[in-house]
């Protein structure tokens, strides 16, 4: 059985699904290959075009508002998996396509209730909840929910 190099090893984890150039080196750090290496293959890869973290930044921000993350949340996630801050913001603003938050909210939460409505204010406390934890300001879910905000609106970001 031959040995596999971190090329191969890099060109077999992107077939799966597209990563950030983060992404694959610390999956081959965890496969077991030495710095040079894995910096020789990412280069590789880049050069063949195979990771682009500009593209999948904008496609992953895409999908995570599309699923009801605020771009705010959306952008912090893709930082944490190696886009660099002024990307991850530019590609989840891109994916707002211009949408205020307010309708962001209200966009998530009718996602979340699929067309029916909260049936109690015990279950609209509880989707408040789970619109701030998707990074939605607490105004705009109150906002959406129909429910008086007098609270503080500032969200911890760090």
């Amino acid at each position: 059985m031959a040995v596999q190099t971190a090329l191969d090893k890099a060109l077999k984890l992107l077939a799966n699904r597209a990563r950030t150039a983060l992404e694959l080196d610390r999956a081959l750090e965890r496969a077991g290959f030495p710095v040079p290496e894995r910096e020789s293959a990412l280069a590789r890869v880049r050069e063949l075009g195979y990771i682009n973290d500009h593209e999948t930044a904008r496609t992953r921000a895409r999908s995570r508002v599309g699923q009801g993350d605020a771009p705010r949340l959306a952008a912090k996630r893709l930082t944490a998996q190696g886009i660099d801050p002024p990307d991850a913001r530019r590609a989840a603003a891109e994916a707002a396509e211009g949408v205020g938050e307010d309708e962001l909210a209200s966009r998530a939460l009718q996602r979340r209730l699929r067309g029916r409505q909260p049936t109690s204010e015990r279950e609209k406390q509880r989707l408040l909840r789970a619109l701030i934890a998707k990074g939605h300001r607490p105004s705009a879910a109150a906002k959406a929910l129909g429910i008086e905000w007098e609270g503080n609106d500032e969200i911890d970001e760090g």
